[in-house]
């Protein structure tokens, strides 16, 4: 054990010299970092990691910022002038990556393009399923129309970002995915194909482009696919990477003892297991007693403390503390096997049943441990779990259609991290979802109600509602929060984390 430390001791001393005498690098490289399944088309999912290379080069109309606030991005302001009407006050002189400028009229081409039958198979499409109209009313003024009052509006259109319409219409929707035209600070030069290193360009003229003198220029930057903790956390210890992604809770002491930094960022995000109740052959998960005993089943504060260092806190509600309309009220089901036992004999299934699985592993935050353990713990009392992997595109394909095959049940978070809102989860775990893998339709009037409600403290208290009524239906396997973790080397002076990644805009790199 003094040997090991004795190592790392040395090892921290050399990196830290070893930077602190080289000069300023105008690469930030960036490792764990996958491209998305669709390229540089923004529409099809949400939230890292294809966030993360859509962030740096592409802008929606507002923005979720460190402090998991609502601030004004290629929009500088809005307002609900009427109950069905918003209006957007655009930011001037802003251009896209080709120099064409974005104005009121790009908002109206995106949104009426994101409407059109075409798009309608994009999962980002669904966010302005309320949209009825939108026009431009001078230059940089933009009116949305919806067919009933929505007060998420402005927290949905943080995740519809701008492409540049005239160029998606030209080149179309696939041509344009690879060679992708945004207003973000850094432009996509190789999409790394041939080495894993998606790389991009300062675009200089960018309005969240750093200004001379602010911050030292990151003229380049390279995000690396590294898809094992384990080799993220190798890389960057060995200088190969700046910044190392979702580093395992088990690293953070070894990383820090080496001299790295590791910054912890709340993200509204709980993972989850999501039953699948809306088809022909759903039982026993359609029996909510069953439902209810697969989370007295999990010791989900194990997994907090035992393999996530007491990071994270066992989930009590589909969104954390951050997030608007959590409910303080709601505590964990707590871990009592002989409750879940007594629950699936009064159900039927005294002896236990089979759980096919279907999970998406490797993203970070020791996620495949998380599950293998929720198999174990489920394993006691007699429901036996066939965890089967899938790949993101593969997991997108089928979420998006509720084709899961014979499968029981499927790793799904409640990413509340994209509007830092309770209602976007909700509204997934719920009938209102194309292709609903969870119905019950008593929630239903409440979350049209949240959405109707323009006043915060009564939406939030509909919304606190809603979620006392789910931990009861247990839509899903509750397991715990999910934080962003992300290890500094010491050539990286601070970066500032957004819910949707890096602001690489904003890396400060040491001199």
């Amino acid at each position: 054990m003094f040997r090991v430390a004795t190592v790392f001791k040395i090892f921290a001393a050399i990196v830290l010299i070893s930077f602190a005498n080289a000069s300023h690098a105008a690469t930030l490289r960036v490792g764990g970092t996958q491209a998305p399944p669709t390229l540089g088309n923004p529409y099809s999912a949400v939230g890292p990691p294809a966030s993360t290379v859509w962030s740096a080069m592409y802008d929606g109309l507002t923005m979720i910022d460190a402090n998991s606030k609502l601030v004004p991005a290629l929009a500088l302001s809005w307002r609900n002038t009427a109950p069905t009407t918003w209006e957007f006050k655009l930011r001037p002189g802003v251009t896209f990556h080709n120099g064409v400028p974005f104005n009121a009229q790009t908002v109206v081409d995106v949104v009426n393009l994101l409407k059109s039958p075409d798009m309608q198979r994009y999962l980002v499409a669904g966010e302005l399923r309320t949209v009825t109209a939108v026009k431009a009313i001078d230059p940089l003024t933009v009116q949305f129309t919806t067919a009933e009052p929505d007060a998420v509006l402005p927290k949905r259109l943080n995740i519809v970002m701008m492409i540049e319409p005239a160029a998606w219409k030209t080149m179309g929707g696939d041509a344009y995915a690879l060679n992708p035209i945004g207003t973000g600070p850094y432009k996509l030069t190789d999409w790394g194909r041939s080495n894993a290193r998606i790389k991009f360009d300062l675009v200089p003229s960018s309005w969240r482009a750093p200004k001379p003198g602010a911050n030292p220029l990151i003229d380049k930057v390279e995000l690396i696919n590294i898809a094992e903790t384990a080799s993220r956390v190798q890389a960057i210890m060995s200088g190969q990477i700046d910044i190392s992604i979702a580093p395992g809770p088990e690293d953070v002491q070894l990383l820090t003892d080496a001299g790295f930094t590791v910054k912890t960022q709340p993200l509204g995000v709980v993972m989850s297991l999501a039953f699948r109740t809306e088809r022909p052959d759903a039982a026993p998960l359609k029996d909510k007693r069953v439902r209810q005993a697969l989370n007295y089943a999990v010791d989900r504060e194990g997994m907090a403390k035992g393999l996530l260092n007491g990071l994270v806190t066992a989930a009590s509600q589909g969104s954390t503390p951050e997030t608007f309309g959590y409910n303080p009220n709601l505590k964990p089901y707590p871990y009592d096997p002989a409750k879940a036992k007594a629950l699936l004999a009064e159900a039927g299934y005294a002896d236990g049943f089979p759980l096919r699985v279907e999970a998406l592993t490797n993203l970070g935050n020791s996620d495949t441990a998380l599950y293998q353990k929720m198999a174990e713990d489920l394993g006691k009392v007699g429901v036996k779990v066939e965890l089967r992997s899938t790949t993101f595109a593969a997991w997108v394909r089928k979420y998006g259609t509720n084709e899961w095959g014979d499968i029981d049940a499927f790793t799904l978070t409640w990413n509340n991290a994209p509007f830092q809102d309770a209602i976007r989860p909700i509204e997934y775990f719920s009938c209102l979802k194309p292709a609903a893998f969870f119905c019950d339709p008593s929630i239903v009037p409440l979350i049209r109600q949240s959405n109707q409600t323009m006043d915060e403290a009564a939406r939030q208290k509909v919304l606190q509602e809603i979620a006392a009524k789910l931990q009861d239906v247990a839509p899903a396997l509750l397991l715990v929060d999910f934080p962003s973790l992300v290890a500094l080397s010491p050539k990286v002076k601070s970066a500032p984390l957004r819910v949707a990644g890096l602001e690489f805009e904003n890396v400060v790199l040491a001199k």
